[in-house]
C-alpha cells in the first residue's frame, strides 16, 4: 500500500484552503503582482546605455544596472530561473522516490527496518516540500538577491571612497608618531626624556605604520570587490567616480511607525515564506514557514529601528566632528599667533596642523558613514531586508 497517496491528498486538500487564509492580505498581493518578471528581467536598455555601462567608469548610480546586466552570480540566477523545472516536477521526483522507499518498507523482514523505511520516505517528502517552490517565488528569491548585492556594492563603493580619507589619516599619523620619535631621542639625549618615553614613541611610529598598511589593504579589497560585482576586471585603469554625500531623506520628518507599515507590506522575504506555505504539502514545512512568517514582523520592526538608530548615531557623529574641527581650527590659529612671537616650536605648529588635518577628514569619514545609514534604511523600507 502506498501511504504517500493519503498523505498527498491531504496536503492538498490542506493547501486550497489555507490559500483563503489571513495570510493573503490584499495590499501585498497587490504590490507584489506589480514585480513581474517581465519588468525587471527584461529591462530594456539602449545599445548606447550597455556601451556606457560596459566601460572604464564605475558610477555610483549606475551600481543597479551594471548588476542587472554583467554580475555573473545574478546573471546565473536568472538564467537558472529561466530553466528550472516546475515545482510540481521537483515534488513529483522527490515523491517518487519517497514512494519507493514507502513500497521497499513493506517487504521489510522486521519492524524496525520497516520503521527505518518509512522514516526515510517521510524525510524525502519533507525535503521535497521544502525545496520545491512556484516560478513566482524563486522569481521573488532571485530578485531579493540581486537588490541586497546592489546594497552591499553601494556600501563598498561609499567605504572605498570613505577610504581614501582614511590613509590620509594614517600618512599625517606615520609624519606625527616620526616627530614624536625625533622629539623623545632630542629628550633623552639632552636628559630631559626617558628610555620608556623613547620606546613609547618608537611604538607609535610601528603601529602608525601598521594602521597604513591596513587602510592601503582594506582599499584594495573594497575596489576589487566593488569592480567584480560590477561585472569588471580589477584593473587600475578603471575610474570610480566620486559619490555625492547628499542624502534623500529628510532626517527630520522620519516617520518609524509609518516606515514599518510600509517596510512590512513590501518585505520580500516574508511574502516568499507566505508563498512557501501555501505551497507546502507537509505539516512539518507548513508550520516551519509560519514560525517564520509569524516572527518576521518583529524582525522587521527591530531591524529597521536599528538602522533608525543608525542614522541618528550617524547625525551626532557628524555634529560632534564639525566642533571637533572647528576647536582644531581655533587651536590652530592661536599656534600660528605664539609660533609667530617665538613662544611655541615649528613641531608644535606642524601639531596643530596635523590635528586640524586629521580632524577635516575624519568629519568627512563621518559624511561617508550617514551616507550609509541612510541607504540601509531606505533598502529596509523599500522591503530588501532579511527576516
Amino acid at each position: 500500500m502506498r501511504k504517500s497517496k493519503f498523505i498527498k491528498f491531504i496536503s492538498i486538500i490542506f493547501s486550497i484552503l489555507l490559500s483563503f487564509s489571513s495570510f493573503a492580505e490584499l495590499g501585498i498581493i497587490e504590490y507584489f503582482n506589480e514585480l513581474t518578471p517581465q519588468s525587471h528581467i527584461n529591462k530594456m536598455y539602449s545599445a548606447e546605455r550597455k556601451d556606457e555601462l560596459k566601460g572604464k567608469i564605475v558610477n555610483y548610480n549606475d551600481i543597479e544596472d551594471m548588476i542587472h546586466l554583467y554580475n555573473p552570480e545574478i546573471l546565473n540566477n536568472w538564467n537558472s530561473w529561466r530553466n528550472n523545472k516546475s515545482s510540481q516536477d521537483v515534488f513529483e521526483e522527490y515523491q517518487d522516490a519517497a514512494d519507493r522507499l514507502y513500497d521497499a518498507a513493506g517487504s521489510q523482514d522486521s519492524e524496525l527496518q520497516e520503521g527505518m523505511m518509512m522514516a526515510q520516505g517521510r524525510a524525502m517528502q519533507i525535503q521535497a516540500d521544502k525545496n520545491a517552490s512556484d516560478s513566482y517565488t524563486d522569481f521573488l528569491a532571485n530578485y531579493l538577491a540581486e537588490m541586497q548585492l546592489v546594497l552591499s556594492t553601494k556600501i563598498l563603493d561609499i567605504n572605498y571612497q570613505k577610504s581614501a580619507f582614511e590613509l590620509l589619516n594614517a600618512e599625517d599619523n606615520i609624519k606625527e608618531a616620526r616627530r614624536g620619535k625625533e622629539k623623545a631621542e632630542n629628550a633623552l639625549k639632552y636628559g630631559s626624556g626617558t628610555q620608556v618615553d623613547l620606546l613609547t614613541a618608537k611604538k607609535a611610529v610601528v603601529d602608525a605604520e601598521s594602521a597604513l598598511i591596513s587602510a592601503e589593504s582594506a582599499q584594495k579589497t573594497y575596489r576589487r570587490k566593488l569592480l567584480l560585482n560590477c561585472g569588471k576586471t580589477s584593473s587600475d585603469d578603471i575610474y570610480i567616480t566620486p559619490i555625492d554625500l547628499s542624502v534623500d531623506l529628510n532626517i527630520d520628518t522620519i516617520n518609524l511607525n509609518n516606515d514599518y507599515q510600509m517596510a512590512l507590506a513590501h518585505n520580500i522575504q516574508q511574502e516568499i515564506y507566505r508563498r512557501k506555505i501555501e505551497n507546502a504539502r507537509t505539516e512539518e514545512v507548513k508550520n516551519e514557514f509560519k514560525i517564520l512568517y509569524e516572527s518576521a514582523p518583529e524582525k522587521i520592526y527591530n531591524d529597521l529601528e536599528n538602522k533608525y538608530r543608525n542614522i541618528l548615531d550617524a547625525v551626532d557623529t557628524n555634529y560632534n566632528r564639525e566642533i571637533a574641527l572647528n576647536l582644531a581650527k581655533d587651536n590652530l590659529t592661536k599656534a600660528n599667533n605664539e609660533y609667530e612671537h617665538g613662544n611655541i616650536s615649528e613641531k608644535e605648529l606642524l601639531t596643530a596642523e596635523h590635528n586640524v588635518t586629521i580632524a577635516r577628514n575624519n568629519l568627512q569619514s563621518a559624511k561617508y558613514d550617514l551616507k550609509i545609514a541612510v541607504e540601509n534604511y531606505k533598502y529596509s523600507v523599500l522591503g530588501f531586508a532579511s527576516c
